[in-house]
């Protein structure tokens, strides 16, 4: 089960974006995603930078649980259509 609490730490902006590239590393990995994604949240968590670069390195840091470079690449291409809205 996925612990939300840290995300009151983030703007609403930026709870969002998390938010949305959870779900997309989801769509890859299936429902170990949420796992996967709460330990890789509470790590970028525990840096405590938050702003618009810290995002970008949230999705990298989510792309980098990916074995396939493929799969890795086009999650990258779609995190980066997420962050660019």
């Amino acid at each position: 089960m996925v612990d939300h609490s840290g995300l009151k730490k983030l703007s609403p902006a930026a709870r969002q974006l998390v938010l949305q590239l959870n779900d997309l590393f989801a769509e890859f990995v299936g429902p170990i995603g949420q796992d996967i994604s709460q330990d890789v949240f509470d790590q970028w968590l525990a840096s405590g930078k938050f702003g618009p670069a810290a995002i970008r390195h949230y999705a990298l840091a989510l792309g980098e649980q990916l074995d396939a470079n493929s799969e890795r690449q086009v999650f990258l291409q779609k995190a980066e259509k997420l962050l660019l809205q």
